[in-house]
């Protein structure tokens, strides 16, 4: 079965999506307890031709190194990061020094950077299924030849060769419009980080930038970070993507299937493609909440010295931490309670020193069970003022 994720609607409450502090290094630990927000079935890969060539639908293909079973998202004040696993190894391409032909094999998440679905374009018209639709921009993988070859940005949102070259015209200066465009006009480019950048091409000489990728040491798990700035900017000046913003996400593995399934039965041994990819169901709603600014406090007369954090990480699916400060020595109550403000647990109660501290919610009740996924509160209460945090549980 395939799992949407949808934006959740909750008047002053917005769905808070935080960042775990990932490290692109092929040790997925740090993705641990993030939830997974979209799985896909196993076996579901197919051709990349089925559009083009006018069929309603793609026709099946093996080529398990492309066929997604989980897909993981999240941000921090800088950057996207991406996570995909696989029922084969990502990345895995023939090699020309094996005497085959040069494989290539790309980790495509596209976003709808501006929740727009009148800009960009559907999917569908790049031979990706299921189809939806608004798609503006990549960050993107490509392998190639046996190796990481570019990690790169694309825009889409071109209609025609016109478009394109003033587009093109537009990049140079760092500036992204948003419009209705096609899949097969689109820029694409490497960027380095004293800000330059240079357009790339499939197949090109290895470039790598600002996008970087790791696979883990069994090749069924790969992640990716893209920094937000290399999305560029509007003609105004203001990030394309930024804190803040919400965007659909979709996650696509594609490969030219030397190595693959079908290519071992038709007996090419590595010498001729065969085309496959998977794509997940969007990520639908994305928000790029801003934990590092954004107060969310009841009391607007709340001291600054008083304070309750953001829980980290959120979403939670095992545990979470709550983090307070006090400007005085306070006796202090923490709980949780739900939408409805019913108790589900206390989690502190108790005088304390003056300073930072800290505690862990286990996502149980009162009573030791584990809670329903869900939106809950977190209630920080002294004699002077009341402090409360939204926190998703994603079992």
């Amino acid at each position: 079965m395939r799992i949407f994720l949808f934006l959740f609607t909750l008047i002053s409450a917005p769905l808070l999506f935080a960042q775990q502090a990932i490290i692109i290094d092929g040790d997925f630990a740090d993705w641990a307890d993030l939830p997974i927000l979209v799985t896909d079935p196993a076996q579901d890969e197919h051709d990349t031709d089925w559009f083009g060539d006018g069929l309603p639908q793609p026709i099946a293909r093996k080529n398990s190194d492309v066929d997604i079973l989980e897909a993981k998202f999240t941000h921090d004040q800088e950057s996207l990061y991406a996570y995909v696993k696989s029922r084969g190894i990502v990345g895995r391409t023939s090699r020309e020094a094996d005497g085959q032909k040069a494989g290539r094999y790309y980790f495509i998440v596209t976003i709808d950077v501006d929740n727009n679905d009148s800009t960009g374009y559907p999917l569908q018209e790049g031979n990706y299924w299921p189809n939806s639709t608004g798609y503006d921009m990549n960050m993107e993988i490509e392998f190639y030849d046996g190796t990481f070859n570019t990690g790169h940005y694309i825009h889409h949102d071109f209609m025609n060769e016109a478009e394109l070259t003033a587009g093109a015209a537009d990049l140079a200066n760092h500036v992204i419009r948003l419009g209705p465009g096609t899949y097969e006009n689109y820029l694409q480019w490497v960027v380095f980080p004293d800000t330059s950048f240079v357009e790339v091409s499939d197949r090109g000489p290895v470039v790598q930038g600002i996008i970087t990728v790791a696979v883990s040491p069994d090749g069924h798990e790969a992640e990716m970070k893209a920094p937000m700035w290399g999305f560029f900017w509007d003609a105004e000046g203001v990030p394309i993507v930024k804190l803040g913003n919400t965007i659909d996400i979709s996650f696509s593995l594609e490969g030219s299937g030397e190595l693959s399934e079908s290519a071992i039965e038709a007996g090419y041994t590595g010498t001729k493609s065969i085309w496959a990819s998977d794509t997940a169901d969007p990520i639908v709603g994305y928000r790029l909440t801003d934990h590092w600014t954004l107060v969310e406090d009841d009391d607007a007369s709340i001291p600054a010295a008083l304070g309750l954090e953001q829980n980290y990480p959120n979403p939670f699916n095992s545990s979470t931490i709550l983090r307070y400060s006090l400007d005085k020595p306070s006796y202090v109550d923490i709980k949780v309670v739900n939408l409805s403000g019913q108790l589900v647990t206390k989690l502190w109660d108790r005088q304390e020193n003056a300073g930072v501290h800290q505690v862990v919610w286990d996502g149980t009740d009162a009573s030791g069970r584990n809670v329903a996924s869900g939106i809950y509160l977190a209630v920080l209460q002294t004699k002077e003022a009341q402090h409360v945090r939204r926190m998703l549980l994603v079992r």
